[in-house]
């Protein structure tokens, strides 16, 4: 099942079975995943969060669906607050370059030790690329919207949006973490910063 179909299920299912108690689990959750993804059972995390086991598979039917359900809601803060930041902001560009900016946090140090976990997760990866298609999605608009206005030079949108939409991504596997002498977060923001220069129209 796609993963977007995934995401339906779940929202239906939460508007029918999540209730506050469920809600400050999973918040929980989230504050345990800042320590890395704990290699531990689903009996085993009812045990240390003081819950019952019925309880936690009220939330979740297993522990890949509950730990991707978990990041699914951190990284759509992430997400919220990224869009909230740019509100205010009138130039499509500087929308942008604010937006990238916040996005790439993903692969910060907040986010650093469970997002090296995830890949042992199943349904993690469909996860991850639902939320990476939807921020190619919006920044290919904010270049559309940054052509219009004449901030950028003519160039293949979706094809940058393609790239910038993947670089905090590619940065935070480890074969390129290890291979870099700055964090996934900094490399990211350094390659975004010289392609948003590359394309930007003087004023």
């Amino acid at each position: 099942m796609h993963y977007s179909n995934q995401v339906k299920n779940i929202e239906r299912s939460s508007l029918k079975v999540l209730t506050s108690r469920h809600h400050e689990i999973i918040n929980l959750l989230e504050q345990m995943l800042e320590k890395g993804i704990p290699d531990l059972t689903m009996s085993e995390l009812a045990s240390k969060l003081k819950i019952s086991l019925r309880t936690l598979y009220e939330i979740a039917p297993s522990k890949d669906a509950l730990i991707t359900m978990t990041v699914d809601n951190i990284l759509r803060k992430l997400g919220k607050d990224a869009l909230d930041e740019i509100a205010s902001i009138q130039s499509p560009f500087k929308k942008l370059q604010k937006y990238l900016s916040a996005v790439n946090q993903a692969v910060g140090p907040k986010f650093d030790k469970f997002i090296r976990g995830l890949s042992n997760i199943n349904g993690s990866s469909d996860m991850v690329d639902y939320h990476e298609d939807f921020i190619t999605s919006y920044i290919e608009k904010l270049l559309n919207e940054a052509l219009k206005a004449r901030e950028i030079k003519k160039i293949d949108t979706r094809a940058f949006a393609i790239l910038l939409g993947g670089i905090g991504r590619e940065f935070s596997k480890e074969k390129n973490r290890i291979s870099t002498d700055v964090s996934p977060e900094k490399s990211a923001n350094s390659i975004t910063r010289v392609i948003l220069d590359g394309i930007r129209l003087e004023s």
